[in-house]
């Protein structure tokens, strides 16, 4: 009879528990006071590390200069334009990368306009709850782990038991081999000495003819 999965079943019924106990963190944080002002605090600096992050990934200098440069750039190029254009472009190749270093601590400096505080108390109710999700799941994943790890391997146990008679049946037929090759020995000592007998009885016989 197959086991019930028991662990299984609790490890769901604890997830499916820990979804209502972050909504309860998200309903407290917008009814506690503290835990609202709280919320409100972190839910600003949250929302400004994502803008920075999201303008710093979407963000691509040298494409809005292309594109300017483009637009900017007439239709034909005379010989000495088109020498100045190289001139300038070796004279701002420096420019470039401390322009473009700059705007990057300037997006991390930039402060952004603020959220208001209900979408604020929002955005740190749902971290808070979807971290607390991911650390219940994460901790039933870990002691699953442990709990494997201290079973015996069902498959290894197997595999050195069948080990076990291969080597028995091995050393079996060695014994076998070895039996055999006793008992052939045996078989030719006797017809050696059978062969030795009938020689000897033939010299016999003959005596008397001889004589």
């Amino acid at each position: 009879m197959v086991p019930l999965p028991l662990f299984k079943f609790a490890a769901l019924f604890v997830r499916h528990i820990s979804k209502y106990g972050a909504n309860w963190i998200k309903v407290q944080a917008h009814d506690h006071p503290k835990f609202r002002a709280v919320a409100a605090r972190y839910g600003q600096t949250m929302h400004q590390i994502n803008m920075r992050m999201a303008v710093t990934l979407l963000r691509d200098a040298a494409a809005e200069r292309r594109a300017k440069e483009k637009a900017e750039a007439p239709t034909v190029k005379t010989e000495e334009q088109m020498r100045h254009d190289e001139a300038m472009k070796e004279k701002n190749a420096a420019k470039e990368k401390a322009e473009k270093k700059e705007a990057s601590k300037s997006i991390w400096r930039r402060r952004f306009r603020p959220l208001p505080e209900n979408k604020a108390v929002d955005l740190f109710a749902d971290v808070i709850g979807d971290s607390f999700i991911l650390l219940i799941a994460s901790g039933l994943i870990l002691y699953e782990y442990i709990r494997a790890k201290g079973k015996p391997d069902v498959n290894a146990e197997k595999i050195a038991e069948l080990n076990e008679k291969l080597k028995e049946l091995d050393q079996r037929e060695i014994e076998l081999e070895e039996a055999e090759k006793a008992r052939q020995k045996r078989v030719e000592t006797l017809e050696q000495a059978l062969e030795e007998m009938r020689k000897a009885s033939g010299k016999r016989r003959s005596l008397p003819f001889a004589s």
